[in-house]
């Protein structure tokens, strides 16, 4: 008799690789479905669901990071209302605390943690800048650093001018610890996602297969289940580390999908440095 026709969904499934499960990586599953997910026991807190740049999720980092930026606009607004009630003529002290302003306030937009006012059109535009020209301020790494940077410019401003000691220090304290903390995340994320990367290239596989047929590229839950395949470890990465992870991989400053894109695991899984998370 004539053969049973073949579905779309036998076409994907074919396509999937031969040692993961195909059922992992199947259209019917992307986007982070709840079927897909409660299959492999990932729950539905995995990434994906609105508008985020980089490490900006409504997340607990979100408020850390948050915080940091009031810290660095109390510092410079103290110091500000401080040399107009004592104004003497010193335009290189101006000038440091009028760009300590200017990050503060940069700072808030760039960590606003409540959803409604991320989606705001001038919020958007100002972080689409920050993505395009200061790449390194959406990832653990260079936000930890900058904010390292940020505790010298409000110790310098606040306690090596005598203004106030002590709320200089409390302030100075608190970017000190979010900087080395970030810092030592984004080290940790970024050592992992190395080992994966050259666990991946050593065993002779592409990002096609990895993405079946006509799939757009990999939820979230799909990008954690092909690492713990590869890397026979499950609970190598938590959901926010995925979220963050494929922030780091993505080509856009947004993506609504929270998917990583074929094209996007192909260059990491090119040859070269690190990719900093």
């Amino acid at each position: 008799g004539r053969p049973t026709p073949r579905t779309t969904c036998d076409l994907r499934c074919d396509c999937a690789p031969r040692d993961l499960d195909p059922m992992a990586l199947r259209g019917d599953y992307q986007g982070g479905s709840q079927g897909g997910a409660d299959r492999f026991g990932f729950g539905a807190a995995g990434g994906g669901e609105g508008l985020n740049a980089g490490i900006d999720k409504y997340m607990k980092w979100s408020w850390a990071f948050f915080v940091g930026a009031i810290v660095t606009c109390v510092a410079g607004i103290t110091t500000f209302i401080y040399y107009l009630q004592n104004f003497t003529f010193a335009p290189a002290t101006c000038f440091f605390e009028f760009f300590l302003l200017v990050f503060g306030f940069s700072l808030i937009l760039l960590d606003l943690p409540m959803p409604g006012l991320q989606t705001h059109p001038h919020v958007l535009g100002f972080r689409t800048k920050v993505y395009k020209f200061a790449l390194f301020m959406t990832r653990f790494l260079g936000r930890g650093i900058w904010y390292l940077f940020m505790a010298t410019l409000v110790f310098g401003a606040m306690c090596d001018t005598g203004i106030n000691f002590i709320l200089g220090s409390v302030l100075t304290l608190y970017l000190l610890v979010l900087g080395l903390v970030a810092v030592g995340k984004g080290m940790v994320l970024t050592m992992k996602l190395n080992k994966v990367r050259d666990i991946l290239m050593s065993s002779g596989k592409t990002a096609e297969n990895f993405v079946a047929r006509g799939q757009a590229g990999l939820s979230s839950e799909q990008f954690k289940h092909m690492v713990g395949q590869m890397t026979n470890d499950q609970n190598m990465f938590g959901d926010d580390d995925v979220s963050y992870i494929i922030n780091a991989l993505s080509f856009a400053p947004y993506h609504a999908d929270g998917l990583v894109k074929l094209e996007e695991l192909q260059y990491w899984l090119q040859p070269g440095p690190p990719l900093m998370v």
